[in-house]
């Protein structure tokens, strides 16, 4: 058993370096695409704070919202994923028949991808955040190293969570040849109702209960709250926020099967 993990892991190591030197090799590309990325957050950003000038609205002042789009920001960058758009296109173009040849599952060698371009946007963004709040006092947060500890799991549990959204939004191509574009509309939703556009308390009372109960809250508005201090002195929705990932988690994963399993079955590409 212990030589069968021993095994696994050092695979996983080659593949991580495989997908490290890919990602320095186009090193200039990434960093376009993490600027680029930027835009949304900073606009809505202008937009709340042009709002609530020396006010505050739902509770949020203009320096609240500084550091409510910094996390929102850096904890979209590290849950964020893309595999919906490689998987739609290597089923429909018949270049998956390859990946179901190599030694590992395909699934890790997305998970790989996605680590790998995680690591290195958590080298660039959260020193850059550090240096930052040196000098601008409104993206310091007060968490203390027990939060930011609980902080690190819930990115870690919501990458977790949108990777297999994402990965499960892709194996639609099995059945449909419109998976990206039903992902784009999930998205659409995701975008308002994870906080990304703003936080959910300036939404109806209705509208921040869906999100709550569905996948929505936990993927982003969840490790913002907790990183932000939104959440300190409030243990019982700290643990409600972590079951609930594991719950949709776990759930994702027994769908995942499920799917994977009929997928194969209606599989009949060639090529690749």
């Amino acid at each position: 058993m212990m030589l069968a993990a021993g095994a696994f892991w050092r695979k996983y190591a080659v593949v991580f370096k495989a997908d490290w030197a890919i990602m320095m090799a186009y090193r200039s590309e990434s960093l376009i695409w993490m600027f680029g990325a930027f835009v949304q957050p900073l606009v809505s950003l202008a937009v709340w704070t042009s709002l609530s000038g020396s006010g505050s609205i739902a509770g949020y002042r203009a320096s609240d919202y500084v550091l409510y789009f910094c996390a929102v920001l850096v904890v979209d960058r590290l849950t964020r994923s893309w595999d919906v758009y490689e998987l739609d296109n290597d089923i429909r173009q018949g270049t998956f028949s390859g990946k179901l040849l190599r030694p590992f599952h395909p699934i890790h060698w997305s998970i790989n991808g996605n680590l790998v371009y995680k690591v290195f946007f958590a080298a660039l963004m959260i020193p850059s955040w550090l240096v930052l709040a040196l000098f601008v006092p409104s993206m310091r947060t007060t968490v203390g190293l027990g939060m930011f500890g609980l902080v690190l799991l819930a990115v870690a549990l919501s990458s977790a969570l949108r990777f297999m959204i994402g990965y499960m939004f892709g194996l639609l191509a099995f059945w449909s040849n419109r998976a990206t574009a039903i992902y784009a509309l999930y998205e659409g939703v995701h975008l308002f109702l994870s906080g990304r556009i703003a936080p959910l308390s300036m939404f109806p009372d209705w509208v921040t209960y869906a999100a709550k109960y569905l996948p929505f809250y936990v993927t982003v508005a969840f490790p913002v709250d907790l990183l932000t201090g939104r959440l300190q002195g409030e243990p019982q929705q700290i643990i409600v926020g972590f079951a609930q990932q594991l719950g949709w988690l776990l759930a994702l994963l027994l769908l995942f099967r499920v799917m994977w399993r009929q997928g194969l079955k209606r599989y009949g590409a060639s090529g690749g």
